[in-house]
């Protein structure tokens, strides 16, 4: 597919605050019409994201969070094939996308023709409801989510360093979840956690093979439950984590199905890295290619 029109979402804010830069060099890469919208908050990501629906090619220039608010937006909907501009801290669903390849690089192929992949997202039902309904990177609950507020403090650091130093701080500091968790109404674990992590994108914190058999498209959730560890054994399961070798650790559980429920009081739970509040229910379904994802017309 040629492009005659690229929208772009532009979410300023994001990490370093480099979206405006970005925009000007998009602007620069494709030869036809870019129109954007720089939006002041996440309440205006949908509206902005469905203005672009007539659009050959969307881009999000941003973060995991801003990604997964477009996203949602998007489901059910027709809809042009969506490419991220990693403009955020971690830039997880980037990398699950297009590995390694520079984003400019990979934007000047895409002006050459694109070709539309589906895109998996996450649909989120809970107890109390939460405002979030939809995830592309992961929803998970216990030292994430408590690491987000650790790494937050942290912010003069590159994203994936001050992921992994909020992540150790949470692991000696904060207590486990006592959680169930269910895949395709089956369950698989029930007691004390660290971490219960569901998604559909193989990274965090960039850096982090959480999930190392997700693939994008592959039509399933993947469930990761960490047991309640020692702090030593958590940091030793981080080291692996950065090369998806966790999970033969015995403290590891790993299983993959259509929907995952959750069971536990007061979860801490977030969302493609954003906090939502403590949740005692939690059902999360796959919605299979519900997006699409914008790659180069020679991609390998």
């Amino acid at each position: 597919m040629t492009l005659d029109r690229v929208a772009c979402v532009v979410n300023p804010a994001a990490g370093d605050g480099e979206g405006r830069e970005m925009l000007a060099d998009l602007r620069e890469t494709f030869a036809c019409e870019v129109t954007a919208t720089v939006t002041d908050g996440p309440g205006e990501v949908p509206a902005a994201a469905h203005a672009s629906a007539d659009a050959d090619l969307l881009v999000v220039v941003g973060g995991d969070g801003t990604l997964g608010e477009v996203a949602g937006a998007l489901v059910d909907r027709s809809a042009p094939p969506l490419f991220v501009v990693p403009a955020g801290r971690g830039n997880s669903v980037y990398r699950h996308l297009y590995g390694d390849a520079d984003w400019r690089a990979l934007a000047r192929r895409l002006a050459g023709g694109v070709a539309a992949h589906p895109l998996d997202v996450g649909e989120i039902r809970a107890e109390p409801p939460v405002d979030r309904r939809y995830f592309v990177l992961g929803f998970t609950a216990g030292l994430f989510r408590r690491a987000l507020d650790a790494a937050d403090s942290l912010r003069a650091l590159p994203g994936p360093l001050a992921y992994l130093l909020g992540t150790a701080r949470a692991a000696v500091s904060e207590p486990p979840l006592t959680v169930s968790a269910s895949v395709d109404d089956s369950e698989r674990f029930a007691g004390e956690a660290r971490l219960v992590a569901v998604g559909g994108g193989r990274y965090r914190g960039s850096a982090f093979e959480l999930l190392p058999d997700a693939r994008p498209g592959d039509g399933r959730l993947h469930l990761l439950v960490v047991e309640s560890t020692s702090a030593r054994e958590w940091l030793r399961l981080a080291r692996l984590a950065r090369r998806g070798d966790h999970v033969d650790h015995p403290a590891v559980h790993y299983h993959t199905g259509k929907s995952v429920d959750l069971r536990g009081e007061g979860l801490p739970v977030e969302a493609d890295g954003t906090p939502l509040g403590g949740l005692r229910d939690v059902r999360l379904d796959v919605r299979p290619g519900a997006v699409r994802v914008a790659r180069p017309v020679e991609w390998r």
